[in-house]
């Protein structure tokens, strides 16, 4: 009888369920109550008396808004599967083909975002109106697991292992300088000579991944004279013949008049698709992974 007591007190309905699943989303009450189209007041005495109900904290408060304990994160981890379930069951009786809709949240580094995914949103957007894509940067501290996304391209693997991933295919980096910054210094024949040059490089401390930093894997030796925390604007600055620096080839256009420094230096990345386990039972997401699988091997 106490057993039963005690479930029957710690139990939670759907209500409860959507609310944290939003809070975990958004990561901040005001938003999520927003999306939830209810008051802060009303969410957060919801979530209050739902983690007092099952006694644990699954939320905590910090500089940006809320971010889950470890016990919300399995939490979380449950409800949407049953999420999954719930939206792939919908769907059965959906007759209109809108199916899909509600929001899905992509992150993605800046070149891929810039050069490979947006170009292509068209087809995606027209034949889903109803759906609302969200395209964010992996800022340092980034991650899936506190649910920062639904679905991520990373460049490596993930070192999570509860992740489903799969390969987007390989892009190649190469080390540049402009003809005038040749004309200038000339250009080293090896890289222990890039001591005695300007370089151009990321800001290290806001790169989302160590693996990003690929200028380390041509000279260890690397520190940037001019550190640039967008690849974009790094080719830009090496245009302008700020200095040598390691730039990804297909933010190139036919190396926009840049010479190659080491052209036979081998340096290649990998493009990965991450997602949570089961997520791609819901609509919304399928649709979305299903459209950056066809990106697969966009980067040239």
């Amino acid at each position: 009888m106490l057993y039963r007591t005690v479930m029957k007190h710690r139990q939670m309905n759907w209500e409860d369920a959507r609310y944290l699943l939003s809070i975990a989303r958004v990561g901040q009450l005001g938003k999520a109550a927003k999306s939830l189209g209810v008051s802060v007041m009303t969410l957060s005495r919801h979530l209050n008396q739902l983690q007092t109900r099952l006694g644990s904290t699954l939320v905590t408060r910090h500089s940006k808004g809320m971010r889950l304990t470890n016990e919300g994160i399995r939490l979380v981890e449950y409800l949407e599967r049953a999420e999954a379930e719930i939206e792939a069951a919908s769907s059965i009786f959906d007759q209109t083909g809108r199916s899909v809709s509600g929001a899905v949240r992509v992150a993605a580094p800046e070149g891929f975002a810039l050069k490979v995914l947006t170009p292509r949103l068209d087809a995606l957007t027209s034949a889903h109106p109803e759906l609302k894509l969200e395209i964010v940067s992996q800022p340092p501290g980034f991650s899936l697991s506190r649910r920062e996304a639904d679905v991520a391209v990373m460049v490596g693997k993930p070192s999570e292992p509860q992740f489903h991933f799969e390969s987007l295919g390989t892009y190649r980096l190469g080390v540049y300088a402009s003809r005038a910054y040749a004309e200038q210094y000339s250009l080293p024949e090896h890289v222990e000579e890039l001591s005695s040059h300007r370089l151009v490089g990321y800001v290290e401390d806001l790169l989302f991944s160590e693996r990003l930093n690929v200028a380390r894997s041509v000279w260890s030796g690397w520190q940037s004279n001019i550190a640039i925390s967008s690849p974009i604007a790094q080719v830009a600055a090496v245009k302008a013949g700020l200095g040598i620096g390691v730039l990804h080839d297909f933010l190139l256009n036919n190396t926009d008049g840049l010479l190659p420094v080491f052209p036979d230096l081998d340096l290649s990345r990998e493009f990965f698709l991450v997602s949570h386990p089961n997520m791609d039972r819901i609509p919304r997401i399928h649709t979305v992974l299903d459209f950056m699988r066809s990106l697969r091997n966009a980067v040239h």
